[in-house]
Order: C-alpha cells, then sequence, then structure tokens
C-alpha cells in the first residue's frame, strides 16, 4: 500500500464512479480500477460494490476512509514541517480560516506571531467551518479561525470578539440609501442567503435565517451562494443583497455598499479552534497573537463590533 493508492482510493470514495475519480486524479479509468483492485487484495476485502452505474462503499471501505484521510493529511504535515525546517523554521503551524479572517484579521495576527516567535512557520489554508472542523480532526490542520459555537466534544474554541450585521446592497442601486434597514423591509428584497449546514453542523446561513424567524418575517430569497465569496460577488453583480459580517466593509470590494441592520441579533463571532486531544506546541503564542490582533482590531474599529469584554474558551460537553 503506498500513498498514491491511498488518493486513488479517496477520489472513488469521493466520487463513487470510476470516470470521475479516474478525471480527478488525472489517469485513465482502467488503471485506476488496477489500483483499486490491488489494493483490495492486498488488504483482502473488497472495498467498494460495484453493480450496474453503482459504486457504493463496503463497510471495510468507510473504515479506510477516515484512516486513509489521516495517513495522507500527517503526510502533508510532515512535508510542510520539513520545508519550513529547511527555510530555518525551528517550529511549524498549520492554520485554517474563513474567507474574511484571512483578508480583515490574519495579516497582522501572522505579523505579530512572527515577533513572538520568530523562527516559526505558518501553513495557511482558507477553508470553511465544516472544513475546519474535519481538518482539525483529522490533523490537516492544528488551529481554525471558525464562526459560531461549534457542537462537537473535541474541539475547543475561544471567542475573539463578536461582530455586527450589516447589509451589502449594490452600489448605486434602489437599495444603496442612507440609513438603517429594517428587517420587514429587508424581508421584501432578493436575498442572496448562503446555503444552509447540516442536521448536524449549524452554519452561517442557518443563523441569517435565524433572525427573520424570529421576527416572523419570510426573506425573499432570490440565489442561495455556497460561501462568502459568491455571496459578494452577486451583490456586486446587482443580483440582490446580503447579510454579512460587519468587518468585510475593511475589504471594500468594487460595486458593494454598506447599511446597518436595524434588527436584534447577537452578531457573528470569530473563534480560534484547536482538537482537545492534539494541542500544537505554538497554540500559547498564536492565542496570544489573536487576542492582541482582536483587541486592536475593536480599538481601531469600534463601530463594527458588539461588546465582548472577556474572552471565553469552550469545548462542547460530551
Amino acid at each position: 500500500m503506498n500513498m498514491r493508492q491511498l488518493q486513488y482510493f479517496l477520489a472513488v470514495a469521493a466520487e463513487l464512479n470510476f470516470t470521475r475519480a479516474s478525471e480527478r486524479v488525472n489517469i485513465a479509468q482502467p488503471a485506476l480500477s488496477a489500483q483499486i483492485i490491488a489494493l483490495e487484495e492486498e488488504l483482502g476485502t473488497p472495498l467498494f460494490t460495484r453493480e450496474k452505474r453503482k459504486v457504493m462503499l463496503t463497510p471495510a471501505g468507510d473504515i479506510l476512509v477516515e484512516h486513509a484521510q489521516r495517513v495522507l493529511n500527517t503526510a502533508s504535515a510532515a512535508i510542510a514541517a520539513v520545508r519550513a525546517s529547511g527555510r530555518g523554521a525551528q517550529a511549524h503551524l498549520m492554520v485554517g480560516a474563513i474567507y474574511t479572517a484571512i483578508y480583515c484579521f490574519l495579516p497582522n495576527t501572522l505579523r505579530l506571531f512572527k515577533a513572538l516567535t520568530p523562527n516559526s512557520d505558518v501553513s495557511l489554508q482558507e477553508m470553511t467551518i465544516s472544513q475546519q472542523i474535519a481538518g482539525l480532526k483529522e490533523g490537516a490542520i492544528e488551529v481554525g479561525l471558525v464562526r459560531g459555537h461549534i457542537y462537537d466534544h473535541s474541539i475547543v474554541t475561544e471567542l475573539l470578539y463578536r461582530e455586527l450585521l450589516v447589509v451589502a446592497v449594490p452600489a448605486e442601486s434602489e437599495y444603496d440609501q442612507p440609513g438603517p434597514v429594517d428587517l420587514k423591509d429587508l424581508a421584501t428584497w432578493p436575498l442572496i442567503a448562503v446555503a444552509r449546514g447540516t442536521a448536524t453542523e449549524r452554519g452561517y446561513g442557518d443563523r441569517i435565517l435565524d433572525i427573520f424567524e424570529d421576527e416572523d418575517h419570510k426573506p425573499t430569497i432570490a440565489r442561495e451562494a455556497y460561501d462568502m465569496h459568491t455571496s459578494a460577488c452577486l451583490v456586486a453583480a446587482g443580483m440582490g443583497v446580503a447579510v454579512v459580517p460587519a468587518i468585510m466593509q475593511l475589504m471594500k470590494p468594487l460595486g458593494i455598499a454598506y447599511r446597518p441592520l436595524n434588527a436584534e441579533s447577537p452578531g457573528v463571532s470569530l473563534s480560534l479552534a484547536w482538537h482537545k486531544d492534539r494541542v500544537p506546541p505554538l497554540l500559547g503564542p498564536w492565542r496570544e497573537a489573536a487576542r492582541s490582533n482582536a483587541a486592536i482590531l475593536m480599538a481601531q474599529h469600534p463601530e463594527l463590533f458588539l461588546d465582548t469584554s472577556r474572552s471565553r474558551v469552550m469545548v462542547e460537553a460530551e
């Protein structure tokens, strides 16, 4: 068994289709099938059931998915650490972060972190919240930057700040007027909604739609986006409006104006996250840098934030 076979196996497990999987890993389908058969023969058990036009994981295949992903993540982490060492770094931290944190929060946090640990190195990946949770569990990242509460007993979170919500509207459109937007009016506007999470993982989209439901308003959903990039793009294109974290105003994307939202809302949080059983050696200075930068942002732009005068570290109970 080798890592390339595991990559091929995970591609088939993700696609449940040998043709699409072969395109995903860029090899011919017969060669991919041969690699999977060789892996099954080595393990002594089938990993997939193959019926006419239908491929499914066997129980053994389900088990291998989890372990194969962990092996590949560990290998990637080892490669990153070795390359960091080759650049002179004595320690390495793997970080995942949501879109807005990468642009608005992380640049100065990284500067502060490097000042605290000048011989360290950081690998950074943009990831959704659900991808970060999976990454923390599988070892793909060591610390994340997430929104909202994480309903998983293995993940520890520390609140950094809580932002207000604002309404992003197409610049110079009929919606680009001075003053706040009442929720009852917003409910009649074409809303670009971020897709809801799953039954077990509530996402940013769920929290926004909860605001309407709590006030007995039904939003007019014009389009659905799966991430903040797409939502911002659609607003700038004039296809609707969106409810976004106030810190997005610091990014100044072209074609978007912002208006305050007149509604009862707890805002949205930004928190650090890490696995309770895999605390990285560099977590201490990373937390210090993140806390310091959060304090700087709140002091420089108090109009964007709700009061979070004390930091909270939380782990979901078993």
